[in-house]
This record gives C-alpha cells, sequence and structure tokens, in this order.
C-alpha cells in the first residue's frame, strides 16, 4: 500500500529506515533506506495527462524546526506520480505531517523562481511510500484502542446548509450505480439515523467500482466530506472533494465487515460502534424491499430476489436472458424460454427440469451490460423483478424492465455476506433433497439395473441428450462397422480417457483456418518475454503518449504508449501498448489496466511480438492470435476504429485473427461389446456446462471438470460400477484416405451445482 495513515510515527514507521533532514539533500544524496519528514505547507491541484495511470501532484513539505537550524532550505517540492498521486490526493491535506521513503532526488526547475530547495524529490513506482501523520489525529502513544476518535461524525437531524460533514446511516433506498448525463457514475441514496431524519444522498463517482458497495437496504454506510445543499425545502447531501464511502452489512450479530475499493482507510473501535448501534436500532424499524423466496412470489408482484446465477445467454442487443434459482419451489409452473444452439453460456441441472426450480430472467435495456458482464455461479441480489403471468396460462416470467427506478438492477454479492450464506445452505439442502429423490428413484429400479447385459441397459444415465434426433440407440459394435456421415446414439461406460492431466487438454482454436495449437507454458513465454525486453530501441509514436518507468534491472526502462487519439466511452479502457517489459511486468501492469498490449521496434515503429505469446493481456486472460491468419504486426494508430473496446475489435483493428480456448479430450467408451476411440472437441462445453475459457483462467472451472471426470471414471470402482452414459456420436471421415473419426456431441453431464 503506497499511502499508510499513521497515528505515531516513533511506532509506525520501518525501524530500518534513517531520517534525512530537508537541508542536507544534494542531488549526489544516498537516499536508499532514507526518509524525509515534513509539514504539508502546499498542496496543487491532482492533475491527470488522460489515462489513470499518469496522474501528478506537486506538494512542499518543510522541515521541522529542531532539523533546519541555521539552513535557508527547509521547503522543498515534492513531485508524486501515478496512483500514489491519486491516493495523496484523496487522503492527506495541507497541514498534515508526512514521511517520504522510495524518493529520488532531481535538480529543481523552479529553484530560482520559487526560492525553495535546489532539488526536488519525486516518489513513482512500487518503491515510493508515503506515511501520513493527519493534522485532525496528533499522535499519541496506543495503548489498546485510542480513545478519541478520529472524525466527528454529525446526526443527520443536525444537519445545516452549506458544510461538509461526516455521516453514519441506514440505507433505506438507493438506487444501483448509472451512468449521469456527464462523464460520471451516478447513484442516489436515501439515508436515515437514530435522530429520525432522513436525507437524502447523490454519489458522484469517475468509475463504477468508486461508488458504495450497496446490496440492500438496511446496509449501513459511513461518508466523509459530503456537502450539505437545500432540496425540496430540506437538506440533502452530495458528494465534494475527497469524499470517501465504507459500507457494510446491516444484519445485527453479523461480523461487522468493511467494504471499500480505497486502498487506505481509518476503522477502529468507535467506528465498530457506532455500526452495532445503527444495526440494532434499525432491527426495530420494518425492513422495505426485503428478498422474496420463489417459493412465495405471486403473479404481477414486484419484488427483490437472492438467487445463484446458473447460465446466461443473449438474445438480442437490447435483452439477456439469466437462469438462476434460490432452492426454493415455485408455486407456479415457470415458462421455458427457448435458446439457440450454443448461445447459452452455463448449465442448469438435468434434475431440476419440470421442478420449477430455475427461474428464466429477462434483464432489459441498460442492465443488458451488467448481466453480460455476470458469471456463471455468482450469487445476485436482483432488484425490483416483475413476475409476468403468461396470458392464457399460469406461468411464470421474470422480467428486469430498463431504468432505475425502485432500486432496479442487479447486485452481485460478496462471498461472506450473511445473504449467500444462507443461500448456500439453502441451496445445499436442495441439492441433497434432490439426490435423496434420485436415490430413492435408483433404489427402485436396482433390479432392472442389475439385469444389465449387452442386449439392453441400465435405466438411469448420468448423462442427457440434448439433440433433436430420433434415432435408435446401437451398440459400439454396430458404430464401429457403421460407415460415415452420420449420427448415433449409444449407451456406453467410459474406460479411459487421456491427457490425464486435465490443463493439457486446452488448446488455441483458429476458427478461420481451423488451426489447433498448444497453449505455451509459463516458463516458455518467460523466456520470450526476456529476450523482446532487451529490446530498448526507442519509437516514435505521434498517435500516443509515451511514458517511461525505471524497473529492478539497471538500465533497462519499460516504454508506455498510451493512445491520445482514440475516445473510448471509459478513459481506463485505452489501449496502452508496452515497450520492453517481462512477462512477470506484463502480468502486474495488467492487473491495473484493462488493455495492455507488448509491443516491440521494428524500423523505428511499433510491432507486435511474434505469434507465440499473447499480444493482448486483459487482466488474468491472456489473448492469442493465428500465426497463420493474423496480417502484419505493425501497429498503427487506433483512432476512430471503436468507441468501446473488447478483445474482438482490438483484434480487428490490429489485423489480428483472434484465437479461442477450446478443449480437446481422447475418451475411450465400452458397452460391453466393443471398446470405441472417440474425441471430445466440439461438444467439450456442452459435455461438462463450463466454457473452455472458464477452464484456461478459473481454479473453480477446472476443479469442475476434475469432479467430472472422477465421477465418470472414478478409480476405486469396479467396471460395473461406472456410471452409464447416453451419448450422441457424430461419425465423419477424418482426411482423405476416408479414416472415420468419432465425436462426442449434443450431449450434457448430469450434476448438481452445490455452492462453495
Amino acid at each position: 500500500m503506497p499511502i499508510h495513515i499513521i497515528q505515531d510515527p516513533l511506532q509506525d514507521i520501518p525501524k530500518t529506515l534513517q531520517n534525512i533532514p530537508i537541508p542536507t539533500l544534494t542531488e549526489k544524496s544516498d537516499c536508499a533506506g532514507k526518509y524525509v519528514k515534513g509539514k504539508v505547507v502546499f498542496k496543487g491541484p491532482l492533475v491527470s495527462r488522460g489515462d489513470h495511470l499518469n496522474y501528478i501532484l506537486k506538494i512542499v513539505i518543510q522541515d521541522a524546526p529542531q532539523q533546519s537550524k541555521a539552513s535557508n532550505y527547509t521547503s522543498i517540492n515534492v513531485m508524486l506520480f501515478g496512483g500514489l498521486a491519486k491516493d495523496f490526493s484523496h487522503h492527506a491535506i495541507q497541514g498534515d505531517t508526512v514521511v517520504l521513503s522510495g524518493f529520488t532526488v532531481s535538480p529543481s526547475p523552479t529553484f530560482k523562481k520559487d526560492g525553495q530547495h535546489p532539488c526536488s524529490l519525486h516518489l513513482d513506482g512500487d518503491k515510493a511510500c508515503v506515511y501520513v501523520l493527519q493534522a485532525s489525529a496528533p499522535a499519541e502513544k496506543k495503548s489498546g484502542v485510542n480513545s478519541t476518535p478520529k472524525y466527528t461524525y454529525v446526526p443527520l437531524k443536525e444537519l445545516k446548509l452549506g458544510s461538509v460533514v461526516n455521516v453514519y446511516a441506514v440505507v433505506t433506498f438507493f438506487k444501483v450505480p448509472y451512468p449521469s448525463k456527464g462523464t460520471d457514475y451516478c447513484s442516489t441514496l436515501k439515508l436515515a439515523d437514530q435522530s429520525g431524519a432522513t436525507v437524502v444522498c447523490t454519489v458522484f463517482s469517475k468509475n463504477q467500482d468508486n461508488q458504495p458497495k450497496i446490496f440492500k437496504t438496511g446496509d449501513v454506510i459511513r461518508l466523509h466530506r459530503v456537502k450539505t445543499y437545500p432540496y425540496l425545502g430540506s437538506i440533502a447531501l452530495v458528494t465534494s472533494w475527497g469524499w470517501s464511502a465504507v459500507t457494510f452489512d446491516g444484519t445485527a450479530g453479523t461480523p461487522v465487515v468493511p467494504r471499500t475499493n480505497s486502498k487506505s482507510f481509518h476503522f477502529g473501535e468507535e467506528d465498530r460502534r457506532a455500526v452495532t448501534e445503527l444495526r440494532e436500532w434499525a432491527a426495530n424499524v420494518p425492513p422495505e424491499g426485503s428478498s422474496v423466496p420463489l417459493s412465495a412470489v405471486e403473479p404481477k408482484q414486484f419484488f427483490n430476489l437472492t438467487c445463484q446465477l446458473l447460465a446466461k445467454a443473449t438474445m438480442d442487443s437490447t435483452c439477456t436472458l439469466l437462469k438462476v434459482w434460490d432452492g426454493s419451489r415455485c408455486g407456479y409452473p415457470l415458462l421455458t424460454v427457448p435458446v439457440e444452439e450454443g448461445a447459452l453460456e452455463g448449465g442448469s441441472p438435468a434434475v431440476t427440469e419440470g421442478q420449477n426450480l430455475i427461474a428464466n430472467v429477462l434483464v432489459y435495456d441498460n442492465h443488458v451490460e451488467v448481466a453480460q458482464a455476470l458469471k456463471p455461479g455468482a450469487f445476485l441480489c436482483i432488484n425490483n423483478l416483475h413476475a409476468v403471468a403468461q396470458p392464457g396460462t399460469s406461468e411464470l416470467s421474470f422480467h428486469l424492465h430498463g431504468g432505475a427506478s425502485f432500486s432496479r438492477g442487479i447486485c452481485v454479492l460478496p462471498l461472506h455476506s450473511p445473504e449467500v450464506s444462507k443461500l448456500k445452505s439453502a441451496l445445499q439442502a436442495c441439492a441433497e433433497q434432490m439426490e435423496d429423490d434420485m436415490n430413492t428413484c435408483l433404489g427402485d429400479m436396482s433390479s432392472l439395473t442389475q439385469l444389465h447385459s449387452t442386449s439392453g441397459g441400465p435405466e438411469t444415465s448420468s448423462s442427457v441428450r440434448k439433440c433433436t434426433h430420433s434415432l435408435p440407440q446401437v451398440s459400439l459394435a454396430q458404430v464401429k462397422s457403421s460407415a460415415p456421415p452420420q449420427f448415433v446414439h449409444v449407451r456406453a461406460q467410459l474406460s479411459s480417457y487421456q491427457p490425464r492431466r486435465l490443463y493439457q487438454c486446452l488448446k488455441l482454436f483458429c476458427s478461420q483456418c481451423k488451426a489447433i495449437e498448444d497453449v505455451p507454458d509459463a516458463e516458455s513465454l518467460r523466456e520470450r518475454f526476456e529476450e523482446a525486453a532487451k529490446d530498448s530501441m526507442p519509437c516514435r509514436v505521434p498517435w500516443a503518449v509515451t511514458v517511461a518507468t525505471d524497473t529492478d534491472d539497471a538500465g533497462r526502462k519499460i516504454a508506455l504508449h498510451v493512445s491520445s487519439t482514440e475516445c473510448p466511452a471509459d478513459r481506463h479502457s485505452r489501449l496502452v501498448f508496452v515497450q520492453g517489459a517481462t512477462f512477470q511486468e506484463m502480468c502486474r501492469l495488467s492487473s491495473e489496466h484493462e488493455y495492455m498490449l507488448p509491443v516491440r521496434s521494428s524500423g523505428g515503429e511499433l510491432a507486435l511480438l511474434d505469434s507465440t505469446v499473447p499480444f493482448l493481456f486483459r487482466g488474468k486472460r491472456h489473448f492469442y492470435g493465428c500465426q497463420q491468419c493474423s496480417k502484419g504486426n505493425v501497429v498503427k494508430s487506433p483512432a476512430g476504429t471503436t468507441e468501446v473496446w473488447n478483445e474482438r475489435n482490438i483484434s480487428e483493428a490490429l489485423g489480428v485473427q483472434l484465437m479461442h480456448h477450446v478443449a480437446v479430450m481422447k475418451l475411450q467408451l465400452d458397452d460391453g461389446t466393443a471398446t470405441l476411440d472417440t474425441l471430445l472437441f466440439e461438444g467439450s462445453e456442452d459435455f461438462f456446462g463450463v466454457s473452455a475459457d472458464a477452464m484456461a483462467h478459473s481454479q473453480e472451472a477446472q476443479d469442475s471438470v476434475q469432479q467430472t471426470m472422477d465421477m465418470l471414471l472414478p478409480a476405486d470402482r469396479e467396471t460395473l460400477q461406472r456410471p452409464w452414459l447416453d451419448l450422441c456420436l457424430c461419425l465423419y471421415a477424418a482426411d482423405e484416405n476416408g479414416e472415420t473419426q468419432v465425436q462426442i456431441v449434443n450431449t450434457h453431464i448430469r450434476k448438481h451445482p452445490i455452492a462453495e
């Protein structure tokens, strides 16, 4: 953390650091392991150079009198860069005392003009660190918890016009954040506290992630530096410069866990007491808009639903389908929404079909973008959901209409929240009940299962066919004597599979030339990036702003070329072309910026690296291009190509043919008449209910696939005890010699989505 709020410099500053007085600083000073201490006598505005990686803030600090003595140079200019500048601007003010470490000393360009110290201090990068002793909280020696609160909080009934205040309150109403008419995101809250007053608060932020983390009415919120203003004859609140928010679950008796995106915030025993008191007060106030389970929903009702997302599908540009459940059965039949083949991401457990457990939620208009970003398995709170009865039937569908009225929207709940814990218990109980029902059914059919022979088969299967073919079931011996092309239905057991290490089944696939390539391992990528990082030739990039940063390797710098001509809707989504970075550095940078592209110098121009490395880093996801189908590698200006970037239009703008992750496995089947080698490729996502992209980037998805294979081929069971599978197979000629290849298609494995 680059900014540390401290109470006692003697206790909170690392003992390994040594003080160096400001008057003694020179350009040749050895600053390693040293710190400079002073009072902030000037704080300038936070300046952005067009990208969140390029903030600059100037401050002036003054040395303590006992350190300066006879020297005239007691004040020095300090320049802070990047995220450090942004954090300092939000957490420190003029009059605070600061301790700086990890700085560099440079000549001051304004020395003759301002009469300050001939040198200036620069703080940038991971090694730079600032300790802030805030003027409002004088240092005390700690004995347990500070008895003096750090901030003063004003009851809502005592608010005065034109003042900047700190408040604690309970959220009685909220609108999910939405884009304002300007460049910010906006949300509206209605707040109440023990004083009996209710006020409206409007929150503005540059990013949606910086909005308060409110999931339901009744949550507790702490707001710092909000301003009062007149509104409809009463007093309202609006965020002002340097505002901050911390929220808490409002359920009495649950742990007090702060929710915030701030890198540094104060939270002590006084805050814990304030949250507890508000929770106890709110427990006696009738709740508004509490969640309703599916089992209690009535037609035409608007309600809030706490649920788990099982699957989603894009219906059109204005509508997305979400398949959700909460472990309860709806009292009305639920409408089945048809989805095009291959459009569904995730999957519903087959045993839930026809049991009114899975609700189809149609999400419209401004909520579509949020819905499309959701991942199956996420826990959601959907506010102001509408239960719509179908004309002429008793079937229900659920609609999340456009707009933000009545707190309408979708919230992703944190895993540690009480709502998720309660929901997991309900889902677990539901899954166990379904399993008991299935076991009872299997027990009644056990005699039929034991009579299985080569001419017949068990009455139950661990898979379900999703195709529409009306075909008789045949044996594997018959399949081996059949000629392609054709589809066949079989019932068989899994006898072996390859590769045994499932991560090896992930490949890169080009949809244009149909090439399949191995995914490079981390060691190979490190070697290739280290070789490319040696390229330090400068590039002239007229369409970008270039910023150079130092690295741990002496003499090597990383150049960040940030496009200054493109204008995406979100300035944090601009393309950053990175020259001279290692693989580890690319991974670190991509965690801070959404779109990072590794490049090299080629004849004085920017060029992509070769196709053996990712051309795009997006968080933890890496995207590759096809060597055969991509068009050149010189990077041209992306100006005017799009308003919102994603991996698809980035690849198009760069002339790169995007490759996709696919899962390729070889499964050997056995039904007692013969064994048959089959390929699981195009139907792998349907088979596992997990996308190959999720397998590549999610440990949870990898574990799900491994559990499926362990179920199909348990190590401790005899052949007769392995589950039977109903499969749809596709026979086709693999090459010009007419060799028959068999693929498993249109088949889904039955399994319960147990919440972990």
